[in-house]
């Protein structure tokens, strides 16, 4: 469920279509770009597109800028959960 929250985001911020639905329509959609790390191409990123295609029959972005992801000693991918912050 935590990528359909996460690909909901752009819609839910501006609690679309309950409130501000023509405004969001004209202006807020699909969104210019977005930006993350490359290592949410196959959550975030297909989640936003999912959900923009069900409702719309449309992309639900332009453009996409990726970060790399910074590796530790070994190579591995730095993560939060290992405490390992620099």
């Amino acid at each position: 469920m935590f990528w359909f929250d996460s690909g909901a985001m752009p819609f839910a911020q501006y609690h679309y279509p309950f409130e501000n639905k023509e405004w969001f329509e004209k202006h807020a959609f699909p969104a210019d770009y977005i930006c993350e790390g490359i290592d949410q191409t196959r959550g975030w990123f297909y989640t936003l597109h999912a959900i923009a295609t069900m409702l719309f029959d449309s992309v639900a972005y332009k453009n996409v800028i990726v970060n790399e992801l910074i590796l530790d000693k070994q190579g591995l991918k730095n993560v939060e959960d290992k405490r390992e912050y620099g």
